[in-house]
């Protein structure tokens, strides 16, 4: 995600004067910007940048994901197969991280009945999509 709308949040950090979080690239504001689009253009190095809507559903939604993460708590996305939640996600992170979620090629496997795909790291190793710090007990 970050590297697909890599313009519109270097344009949005660009114009960005609003209060950020600790470790938060944009502002609560811009993330919301970001995530459900504006009507003006914001210009970058000479040209003007337009910020589309990624997601289409409840904005209420993205507000409150929005916050209850800028309170520096977590936040977990239920709902039925196909409701965007991943992307919600992705979207998130990209802007207010600016990182990937998803660092290694994936392979796509579905081969259950009525079940739907899910990824695996390409070497079906059972090592993290990203490495993080690990505590054994």
């Amino acid at each position: 995600m970050e590297m697909r709308y890599a313009d519109e949040l270097a344009a949005l950090r660009k114009q960005d004067t609003g209060a950020k979080p600790a470790n938060w690239q944009l502002s609560p504001r811009a993330v919301r910007a970001f995530i459900l689009g504006q009507s003006e253009p914001i210009e970058l190095d000479g040209r003007l940048v337009t910020i589309t809507p990624k997601f289409f559903g409840d904005d209420a939604l993205v507000e409150r994901a929005i916050i209850t993460l800028a309170g520096n708590r977590g936040l977990m996305l239920v709902g039925e197969p196909g409701t965007a939640k991943t992307m919600l996600s992705e979207l998130l992170s990209a802007a207010i991280c600016g990182i990937r979620t998803n660092t290694e090629p994936a392979k796509t496997i579905s081969n259950i009945p009525g079940t739907m795909p899910f990824c695996l790291p390409k070497d079906r190793s059972r090592k993290p999509l990203s490495p993080l710090p690990s505590i054994s007990a």
